[in-house]
């Protein structure tokens, strides 16, 4: 059976848990039905999503995502005003410098902890995942697609990482080559990042229109099956 623990709603109060987090919609849950998600917690990301886990546990859950529509800049707000350290993870070069360069811009008095690429084997992860522990990064952020930064997440936290990560999907790409907000005002209000953004990044369409659904029947049925098991947590 597959455990899996949503959290309801963001609070600045999770960035001192020692604890990985990530971000679910019905492209990413595909990798939960091979792999077992361990001891991550869960945000709904996407409205679909939200209002879905809503309905099936009866309680009401935010949509919640690690981007500048969202939680982004709660976090790294919050880190800049109380001195927390943050590592990001992600990425290929060019875009990791560009990434880091804008968040300095916008958050000066950030401590970077420090920042590595995505692109790596085993052995390196290893070596990343010590190097954020010398760090003493109090935030770790890790975009490394649907099930690898999952894993690399809590692969860090058993290395000895004593923080919270977070992990942000295509985030650091994004932002590298924005020179804007991602999301346009009117796109963010209405509610139509996922057409947005299969306008913009073309390789998303068969996630939204081929993933998507035949994600949400999987997990239907598996609900349905009680294969599932949904606990709910603040």
């Amino acid at each position: 059976m597959i455990r899996l623990q949503i959290v309801r709603h963001y609070s600045p109060k999770l960035l001192d848990a020692n604890q990985a987090y990530s971000f679910i919609n019905f492209a990413s849950i595909g990798c939960l039905f091979e792999q077992a998600p361990g001891t991550v917690a869960y945000f709904c990301d996407g409205m679909l999503m939200s209002t879905f886990m809503s309905r099936v546990t009866g309680r009401t859950i935010g949509r919640v995502s690690f981007d500048f529509t969202s939680i982004a800049d709660a976090v790294l707000s919050s880190a800049e005003q109380q001195g927390k350290r943050v590592y990001f993870v992600g990425a290929r070069q060019a875009e990791l410098d560009l990434f880091v360069g804008k968040i300095k811009r916008l958050y000066p008095r950030l401590a970077i902890a420090g920042y590595h690429n995505g692109y790596f084997d085993a052995p390196q992860a290893r070596c990343i995942q010590a190097d954020i522990c010398r760090s003493e990064a109090d935030i770790l952020i890790v975009g490394l697609g649907a099930g690898l930064q999952e894993q690399f997440e809590q692969d860090a936290l058993r290395a000895g990482f004593r923080g919270v990560a977070f992990t942000c999907g295509g985030f650091i790409r994004q932002e590298a080559m924005a020179t804007r907000p991602y999301y346009p005002a009117v796109i963010n209000h209405l509610h139509m990042r996922a057409f947005y953004r299969m306008y913009r990044e073309p390789h998303t369409i068969k996630r939204y229109l081929i993933d998507y659904p035949s994600n949400f029947l999987h997990l239907l049925t598996m609900i349905v099956q009680r294969k599932v098991a949904i606990s709910v947590g603040e």
